[in-house]
């Protein structure tokens, strides 16, 4: 049989002081409420109840499980509660995992408004360029920018991650507009990686394509700090268009070879499939697709 219901069969027994009392509760006949207490005694390998034609009497081993009936359904019932209350209202820790450039451009200046509508939500947001595994990590919704790779996660696009190249009025100035990409092999070039590598950056003109291999004169593997260097007049960069709108409409670095494209990604939010989501899982996904899209 249930255990619980066995249990609560019994506190309701002892609570009316009657088979019969408890079997009408639980819509129940009053056999099958003797079956009830007779399998908690065999289960526990002990006398709950004195029975007698007049009363029923608790034993010294009833009364100890009795009390302990009540704490077990008791917590039971609270957790159904919070639980329940899961579902209802956005509350609780929420983490978040992103991109440095994406989770600082778009996602942390955000975040403001979202506790505004739910400030029962405490976030914790990871800016990382590493890929963080949703289960290990236990994080609850990433920020993944180019070509998934499990499938068995949702994912939710967010636009395309459009890569620009710029410098510095000051560097252009010394050292003249590139009006073709193959003149950056000639120019000072601001890399993503370690200085000891070398890359190709790729440019597409209608029908043209061109691939440019930079080495890197300076490596930095942050962009709010590739982005510094540029701005200071160190050389050309190639970063995210989110992390340098501000700084071309305020002229502290100019677009460079605009009539070329380069190839971009998609950028999703993606999170574990799960049927029983919490309202605050919810409430950061339908933010997100509000507030992150690009």
């Amino acid at each position: 049989m249930d255990l619980l219901k066995s249990m609560a069969v019994f506190i309701e027994v002892v609570d009316q002081g009657s088979m019969t009392a408890a079997a009408i509760r639980f819509e129940l006949t009053p056999q099958m409420v003797g079956m009830h207490i007779k399998g908690l005694e065999q289960q526990f390998g002990t006398q709950f109840l004195h029975r007698t034609t007049r009363q029923l009497v608790l034993t010294e081993a009833g009364k100890l499980f009795y009390q302990h009936c009540q704490q077990v359904l008791g917590l039971i019932g609270e957790t159904r509660q919070v639980i329940n209350q899961l579902h209802l209202e956005a509350r609780g820790l929420l983490r978040l995992s992103a991109p440095a450039t994406f989770g600082s451009r778009v996602i942390a200046p955000s975040l403001g408004v979202f506790r505004q509508q739910h400030p029962g939500v405490e976030v914790d947001l990871f800016l990382t360029d590493s890929v963080m595994d949703l289960q290990a990590d236990e994080v609850e919704v990433a920020i993944r920018i180019g070509r998934l790779q499990d499938l068995s996660l949702v994912a939710r696009p967010l636009g395309r991650y459009r890569m620009v190249i710029a410098a510095s009025p000051g560097y252009l100035n010394t050292q003249g507009m590139p009006l073709h990409p193959e003149e950056l092999a000639n120019h000072q070039c601001l890399g993503f990686r370690l200085k000891q590598s070398q890359r190709h950056w790729h440019f597409q003109r209608g029908e043209e394509k061109v691939s440019v291999r930079i080495d890197d004169c300076i490596s930095i593997n942050n962009g709010e700090a590739l982005r510094q260097a540029a701005v200071a007049g160190a050389g050309v960069i190639m970063q995210p268009e989110v992390l340098l709108q501000q700084d071309f409409a305020q002229g502290a670095l100019i677009p460079l070879l605009t009539d070329f494209t380069i190839p971009n990604r998609p950028i999703n939010m993606i999170y574990r499939q799960d049927r029983f989501a919490s309202a605050k899982l919810k409430a950061i996904i339908d933010f997100g697709l509000q507030h992150w899209t690009i």
